[in-house]
């Protein structure tokens, strides 16, 4: 029994001691970003302090930036193309007043086949830049009894049903408090007071792309979820395992219902895209907190 718990001590101690460094391509890109720019792109004037990942809906959140630039993630043959609807696939930066910004109009997800790594080249993507501070969103359902469709849930902690396997070197954050607290926290009260709904709560991170069943809605409450979806959690963890501080916001696009009901009407990802970014005004409220903080 000691020689196992040496292994797995020992175990431990690698994985905590690999940090992970972001590829060649990853860098590349970086360069272009902060210095060479993209043909008639110019790049950023200063570094950035904030990397954005916009989610289903949130998409329109890029016109908030000033001298705004534009790169397709195919035109990069790095990142992965997006196919999920509400997801631009695009690199996009500049500024908000006098701070630059970095944004993932869209990402991908594992239900579109893509291999783990794909999941995460965004993140990695912000490491090479130097973002030290990193806002994920996302659409989800509601699981808790008194949500409404358009509030705001900043994750404080989250359930992984999909265990995604990641390499070694990001598996150190697991089990540790991968959300900021004290950001998290500010993000939710300025929301709150410019009158948007907001609240902390977990999120549930699972496969997809199918809604739940009647029946997993009802163990998905029982477990402590607050809100389901489809994203983001692969993603939280390289980012921690970078450094970087996270603050993960999930807009709730539809209730889930554990009764049965024959009137129940379908939601469909366009229903999705609309209720998400009614939350935009709220989202936008974040991120200017988030700033401030800097």
């Amino acid at each position: 029994m000691a020689e196992i718990f040496e292994r797995i001590r020992d175990g431990e101690q690698r994985i905590g001691a690999r940090q992970p460094v972001p590829s060649h391509a990853a860098r590349d890109i970086a360069r272009k970003v902060l210095h060479n720019g993209f043909e008639d792109r110019a790049p950023l004037a200063t570094k950035p302090c904030l990397g954005i990942v916009l989610g289903t809906g949130m998409g329109s959140l890029v016109d908030h930036l000033e001298d705004k630039k534009t790169v397709d993630f195919s035109e990069l043959e790095w990142l992965p193309s997006a196919t999920a609807i509400g997801h631009a696939g695009r690199l996009v930066w500049g500024r908000v007043e006098n701070q630059s910004v970095v944004m993932l109009q869209g990402r991908v997800h594992a239900y579109e086949g893509q291999p783990v790594e794909m999941l995460y080249r965004g993140i990695e993507l912000f490491a090479a830049i130097g973002i030290e501070q990193v806002l994920l969103t996302n659409a989800s359902g509601g699981l808790t009894s008194d949500l409404v469709i358009g509030e705001i849930v900043v994750l404080n902690d989250h359930i992984d049903f999909v265990r995604n396997t990641l390499s070694t070197e990001y598996l150190k954050t697991n089990g540790s408090h991968v959300y900021d607290e004290l950001l998290s926290t500010k993000a939710t009260r300025a929301a709150q007071v410019a009158g948007h709904s907001c609240r902390r709560g977990v999120y549930a991170y699972c496969l997809g792309p199918n809604y739940e069943t009647r029946a997993e809605y009802r163990m998905l409450k029982m477990l402590g979820a607050d809100v389901v979806g489809m994203s983001t959690v692969p993603e939280v963890i390289v980012a921690r395992s970078f450094g970087m501080h996270v603050v993960a916001a999930s807009v709730v696009t539809n209730l889930a219902d554990s009764i049965d009901c024959e009137d129940r009407q379908p939601i469909d990802g366009e229903d999705v895209c609309q209720r998400a970014a009614s939350a935009t005004n709220g989202v936008w409220t974040i991120v200017r907190e988030l700033l401030g903080e800097i």
